[in-house]
């Protein structure tokens, strides 16, 4: 079963600004507001004065911070002895090619380990910084679970 801390993760981490994730104060719930088509869920209605204090924006990594996870990982990591991954973040294209490396070097859990913990860091400071209770938003999020 989802955890919320897992959903806040992958909102985190969705690096496509068309995305807009919210966190629903109330069920404990994230929202991805885009248009019912996309998402088979009615988007968030913003005429409702309600809503304004009901969802919190999730924050977003943006490109610069998602460059200096990449370059953290490179650097504490033992797997790349050769750094494969330095190279691959120097030059055209750095995404692309650190994914690649990271195909190559076979360490792609490794990788997606560093990357989900340095993002609950992350939600775990905003969340502190806007004073949300995570405990309390995830024993509504797990009773509105099936």
């Amino acid at each position: 079963m989802p955890q919320l801390m897992d959903e806040l993760i992958d909102a985190y981490l969705d690096n496509d600004f068309e995305h807009p994730y919210f966190l629903d104060l109330q069920t404990g719930e994230v929202i991805l507001d885009m248009d019912e088509i996309y998402t088979g869920e009615p988007s968030i209605d913003w005429e409702d004065e309600e809503n304004e204090d009901r969802y919190v924006d999730v924050p977003k990594i943006d490109s610069n911070e998602a460059y200096y996870v990449m370059m953290k990982f490179a650097k504490q990591t033992d797997s790349d002895p050769k750094m494969k991954l330095f190279d691959a973040l120097e030059g055209h294209k750095p995404f692309r090619r650190f994914k690649d490396t990271l195909t190559q070097l076979d360490i792609w859990e490794e990788w997606n380990r560093f990357e989900r913990h340095y993002a609950e860091e992350e939600i775990k400071l905003w969340m502190e910084g806007v004073k949300l209770n995570y405990d309390e938003l995830a024993e509504r999020y797990k009773s509105k679970q099936p």
